[in-house]
C-alpha cells in the first residue's frame, strides 16, 4: 500500500492572518512543488523564498537573507479547490522556503516533486 503523506512537505492549515514558512528542497539545482488547497475557502499569497545563508527557514528573518524567487506563484483565491505546479529547473541558491500569508482559513497539501525522481538520481 502506497503511503498516503509520500513527499509531503506540509500537510496542514495555516490561519487567518497568519505566516507559515515550508522548507522546500532543492535537488541537482532543481525545485518540484505541488501546492494544493483542498476548499474553497482558502485564500492566501504565496511566495517562494532563495537564500544562500543559514538563516532559520522558519522564522521571518532580516530582510537580506530570504529573497523572493521572481517565480509567480498562483494561490488560493476562495473560488475552488485546486493546486498549482512550481517547476524550476536551475537554481542557484542553496535552500529554498514558501512563504504563506494567509488572507482567509486555509487547508494545504503541498507535496515534493522531486523526490524519488530516477531520471536523476535521486532516492
Amino acid at each position: 500500500m502506497t503511503d498516503p503523506n509520500l513527499h509531503a512537505l506540509f500537510i496542514g492549515t495555516v490561519a487567518n492572518g497568519a505566516t507559515k514558512f515550508v522548507p522546500v528542497p532543492i535537488r541537482y539545482g532543481r525545485i518540484g512543488l505541488q501546492i494544493a488547497w483542498v476548499d474553497a475557502v482558502s485564500a492566501a499569497t504565496i511566495t517562494l523564498e532563495l537564500t544562500s545563508s543559514q538563516a532559520d527557514v522558519n522564522a521571518a528573518g532580516a530582510a537580506w537573507e530570504w529573497e523572493a524567487s521572481g517565480v509567480a506563484i498562483t494561490g488560493p483565491t476562495a473560488a475552488a479547490a485546486d493546486s498549482t505546479l512550481v517547476n524550476i529547473e536551475n537554481c542557484r541558491q542553496q535552500r529554498a522556503r514558501l512563504k504563506i500569508v494567509a488572507t482567509a482559513n486555509c487547508s494545504f497539501d503541498i507535496r515534493d516533486g522531486t523526490a524519488g525522481d530516477a531520471s536523476a538520481g535521486l532516492p
